[in-house]
């Protein structure tokens, strides 16, 4: 388990999506992104049209999350705990 800050997609409440990590577009690797590249990502989804509404909303959090290795061999969220 580990606290991160995550990037959750809610829709009518309900977490829908989520990542905690990313590629970094400087040194090109598969990084946890933090709080500044949290809302960094949620300012790029709102210049390419995303607006939050009544039933969906992007927002950062720290969470308790369990990760795993994906097929790629990345790390990425499993599950977010709390």
């Amino acid at each position: 388990m580990e606290t991160l800050f995550v990037l959750i997609l809610y829709i009518n409440g309900i977490a829908k999506e989520h990542m905690a990590y990313w590629e970094d577009p400087v040194i090109k690797e598969w990084v946890e992104m933090g709080l500044p590249g949290c809302l960094a990502m949620k300012r790029t989804l709102k210049r390419q049209g995303w607006h939050d509404s009544e039933g969906g909303r992007y927002v950062c959090e720290r969470r308790v999350v369990e990760t795993r290795i994906d097929w790629e061999g990345k790390k990425v969220i499993a599950r977010i705990i709390e």
